[in-house]
């Protein structure tokens, strides 16, 4: 699961728009859109900006903040790496875990 979860965030920066489905979209509740993301440990990283399909796969699309604080990053999340708990989406990746996979080189 953290391999997939690992390559799903490796590939979200900004790539996600070029094949993303947005009208293939299996979301019927948009209402997750602008929620908060937290990541499983509790730390607020960013919001949900868009939903659809990825690789046939319900996804989300998020701004995260960067390390330190500069700028965002665009991530794809596949809903089996989130859960929604009433009013914010909960990934089950810790920050550390996060970080780590936005600070790999040549993403």
């Amino acid at each position: 699961m953290h391999k997939k979860v690992m390559a799903c965030l490796a590939v979200f920066s900004i790539l996600a728009p070029a094949a993303w489905a947005q009208t293939d979209t299996a979301h019927t509740d948009t209402s997750v859109i602008g929620m908060p993301i937290y990541t499983a440990d509790g730390m607020k990283i960013g919001q949900v900006t868009t939903l659809g399909r990825y690789r046939g796969e319900n996804s989300m699309i998020g701004e995260i903040g960067r390390l330190m604080g500069f700028g965002t990053r665009r991530v794809l999340i596949p809903d089996t790496m989130a859960r929604v708990d009433n009013d914010r989406v909960i990934l089950t990746i810790t920050s550390d875990r996060v970080n780590e996979l936005l600070e790999q080189p040549g993403q």
